[in-house]
Order: structure tokens, then sequence, then C-alpha cells
């Protein structure tokens, strides 16, 4: 995470992006610009760049905190297709799946698999589920699901076989922000629960 910052504030001519996984960076760039201005290989001056800013003191090891997010969720039916199947499943209530979820802030990983989805950890060991061994043809936009240690967020209705606990009325993704993704990678989220009525009073997918 710490050199994901530093590509992005320092930069170099032909750079179009950078994204992160859990243990990998990719940088996009473009080959004639970086060739002409930097008159080398552009494959080798991206990994001698890399390597460069790396060896930097000031490039941080570990979690970097981007910003705090508090995102409301209703975990009331039927939010929630899945709540019943996995306090089932670890012999517990669905109140207290709820209260496990919602008690603890999470870090953003990394933001993929579509759009605006973010990947955020480590969920209470109580709450470690497997994925659903069938996954459902349609996720509502705005479900929030749990796979293993993981809680994310589905940014547009789409197939998947998180278990599905809530869902929030926030978007996750929006063409007309500059930023797109409301969560970025290095970003800490706390889930606030709401009713339906607030759900609905707040809810940014009603137009979609």
């Amino acid at each position: 995470m710490g050199l994901l910052t530093e590509v992005r504030q320092t930069g170099f001519e032909g750079l179009l992006d950078v994204s992160i996984a859990y243990n990998s960076l990719s940088v996009f760039f473009d080959p004639g610009l970086v060739s002409r201005r930097y008159r080398q290989s552009p494959q080798a001056f991206v990994f001698q760049w890399l390597d460069e800013l790396a060896a930097r003191e000031r490039v941080e090891v570990g979690p970097v905190m981007g910003k705090e997010h508090i995102l409301p969720i209703c975990y009331d039916p039927p939010f929630s297709p899945d709540l019943d199947t996995m306090a089932a499943f670890h012999n517990c209530s669905r109140e207290e799946i709820i209260y496990l979820h919602q008690s603890q802030p999470y870090y953003v990983f990394m933001v993929g698999f579509s759009p605006g989805f973010p990947y955020l950890g480590i969920v209470p060991e109580r709450l470690d589920t497997p994925r659903k061994a069938t996954p459902a043809l349609k996720v509502p936009a705005g479900s929030v699901g749990i796979a293993g240690r993981q809680t994310g967020i589905y940014p547009f209705e789409s197939p998947g076989g998180w278990n599905i606990i809530g869902r929030t009325p926030i978007r996750m993704f929006n063409i007309l922000d500059p930023d797109l993704c409301l969560l970025q990678a290095g970003d800490r989220v706390l889930f606030s629960p709401i009713d339906q009525q607030t759900f609905n009073y707040l809810n940014q997918y009603a137009d979609t």
C-alpha cells in the first residue's frame, strides 16, 4: 500500500494507472510514450523505476490508512436472504451475526471483481463462513455478504456466491463521481445498522 501511494504521488511520463491486490501491484503505462521519453525498453524502465522507488526509506511497509467511512446497512428481510442459514451454520442467532458484523471497523484490502466491489476484512472468527455451494444468479446492488474471513459489497446486480446478510443504500460506484469508487484500498469501513424506513429514505439505487 505504501508503494501504491508513492507511485501515484511520484509518477512518470506515460503512467496511465496503478492498482493493488493482496500481494501484487499492477502498473499500466503507454509503452510508446515511455520508450520515446526515456530512450530505453519500457518494461526495463518501469521495473528499474519501481525498484528505486521501493528502496527509498520513506516508502512505508504494511497497511496505510486512508479515509474512514460509516456505511448504513439494513439487516432486515428481504435484504438478508442468507442470514438465517449463516446463523444455523454457526449455531447462533441472527442477532449475534448482526452484532458481530457491525461491532468492528474493516480494512479495505482492494477493490475489484466488479467496479467498486470492496474486499473488507477481517471479520470476527465466529463469522468465518464458506462461500455458497451454488451461487445466486442475481444478487441485488448494495448487498453486503460474507465469504471466509471477508465481507464485501456488491456495487451492481450480478451473480455471486457470498452469503448475503444485509444491504446498504449507498452507491459503491458512480460514473459521475470523479473518484468513481466510493471506497479505495487502505480505507476503513464501519457498518451502522438502520431499519427499512431509513434504508428507503437513503436509497441511492432507487432510480437505477
